[in-house]
């Protein structure tokens, strides 16, 4: 035996392997001596927790991956790994429960890009799209991709019944996921939804019982006399006239409608003496084509005017859902783009989109609200509000929150809103152009993943929304372009 190798093992510090190995009172200089060297550097041990303890402290390299299927987003910031996300393929694989989304980055933040490649790059796929779209942002992609945009505003030449309802709908006998259904009872509720929405659109308040009772009757009334297919002038005039044995079948006089429908006829008239009359009360100049990649319905003319443009937002809306949901239509993203422009109006707008939201795996949808930040939901209506409730209750309905760059004075609000864990909030508080955290409500737990959007080059040229603030040929900041080939 070697001598000096026999001096040198005795001299060293005994190897300890308890958890408190790491907590010395003082490393000497050049760390401790160790066995065939005279100095080492001092390294503490490798830390040893649990997978849910590392996924808390570290969330974004300790998270198990999502999944290899679906579309193609942008790169794990994490792990530098691909990430891919489809809602459809998540919900076949039990991965998750909710296909419905929530997009919320300020301007300039890269939100219409993700929306982007969220749901178009699923057209290759097999998925399909339809867009409520109050810049015309979604209507140039439908040209792009070959689908069909829908202009809707004065001169245009187009009108959409908001009360009709698709023939395969009627005909139909089972949901997307076979459940039996009543198709008239589906479409009357349909129609009853959006009637409420709007006189509480133009009325500024929630109706009352005897209110909805009016509206319901009314609305009976208008189907039996148009022959099941009524535009909202029939259901005016129901309003003025109530039939004496609808009234009476309720056990009411038409007295006593006439009084319960009173602040609704107001509204009523009052709405169609808007520009909702030329645009949406008659029928409908147009169909939504089912076999299209992508359908918008361009609103932009009516972008300057607020309560028209939320009246005009709320008749597209289930004019497009109507069509939506029919069994066998294929599975489609629903995009609510400008969505704030809605909650502004909050009685009756978020009523329907609530119910949207609610009715999405049964006509295999996946519904994307876009916002700007989460204020536009926090600040619906008064603190403890019935409305404020509702608003806040979208947030617990999106089951995927794709967030991006929120300001300091945002992110209190975002974080109590989303439960976000410090990381997290330092995820989306120090974004830059095109990050963005995911976050996701799947059947194993919450995940989060930071991730960077891809795009390649040409994408951006047909996506990006504010290219016409820089020059030719500039590389739009904070978006990451990947180049595969023209």
């Amino acid at each position: 035996m070697n001598p000096l190798n026999s001096r040198r093992r005795r001299a060293a510090k005994p190897r300890v392997d308890d958890e408190t190995s790491w907590q010395v009172s003082r490393v000497p200089s050049g760390g401790w001596p160790r066995q065939g060297r005279d100095r080492t550097r001092f390294t503490f041990p490798g830390l040893r927790v649990s997978t849910g303890t590392a996924s808390v402290a570290y969330p974004f390299l300790a998270q198990a991956p999502l999944t290899h299927k679906g579309t193609f987003l942008g790169t794990n910031m994490g792990t530098g790994a691909p990430f891919c996300y489809s809602p459809f393929e998540l919900y076949r694989d039990g991965l998750i429960t909710n296909p419905n989304i929530l997009v919320a980055g300020e301007i300039g933040s890269g939100k219409t890009n993700t929306t982007c490649a969220l749901t178009l790059r699923s057209i290759p796929l097999g998925f399909k799209v339809a867009a409520v779209d109050a810049k015309a942002d979604w209507a140039r992609f439908a040209r792009t991709y070959g689908g069909s945009a829908i202009s809707i505003g004065p001169g245009r030449g187009n009108r959409l019944n908001p009360l009709d309802v698709s023939d395969a709908l009627l005909n139909a006998r089972v949901d997307a996921e076979g459940n039996p259904i009543d198709p008239t009872v589906l479409a009357k509720a349909g129609q009853l939804r959006l009637l409420e929405g709007l006189i509480e659109i133009r009325l500024n308040r929630s109706l009352a019982v005897d209110e909805k009772t009016a509206i319901a009757l009314a609305l009976e009334q208008a189907l039996h006399t148009s022959g099941g297919s009524p535009i909202l002038s029939d259901v005016a005039a129901a309003l003025r006239s109530p039939d004496p044995d609808l009234a009476s079948g309720i056990s009411r006089t038409v007295p006593e409608m006439l009084d319960a429908g009173n602040a609704a006829r107001w509204a009523f008239d009052g709405l169609l003496s808007t520009v909702a009359k030329d645009l949406f009360d008659g029928p409908s100049t147009t169909r939504f084509d089912s076999t299209a990649p992508i359908v918008a319905i361009d609103l932009s003319d009516l972008y300057n005017d607020n309560a028209n443009l939320s009246i005009a937002f709320t008749c597209a809306s289930a004019w497009m859902e109507a069509a939506l949901a029919t069994p066998g239509s294929g599975q489609r993203f629903a995009v609510y783009d400008e969505a704030w422009r809605v909650l502004a109006h909050a009685h009756g707008a978020i009523d329907r989109l609530q119910q949207q939201f609610r009715l999405a795996r049964s006509w295999g949808l996946s519904n994307v609200l876009v916002l700007h930040n989460l204020r536009d939901t926090l600040n619906v209506g008064d603190a403890g509000s019935a409305q404020r409730n509702k608003a806040e209750s979208l947030l617990a309905l999106a089951g995927t929150k794709v967030i991006g760059y929120q300001p300091a004075k945002e992110l209190p609000a975002t974080i109590a809103a989303l439960d976000l864990t410090t990381a997290e909030a330092d995820v989306i508080a120090g974004a830059t152009r095109g990050e963005f955290l995911v976050k996701l409500q799947t059947t194993a737990g919450t995940r989060s993943y930071r991730v960077n959007v891809d795009l390649h080059p040409r994408e951006l040229s047909w996506w990006d929304t504010t290219a016409g603030m820089f020059a030719k040929g500039d590389r739009f900041p904070g978006i990451s372009t990947v180049s595969t080939g023209t």
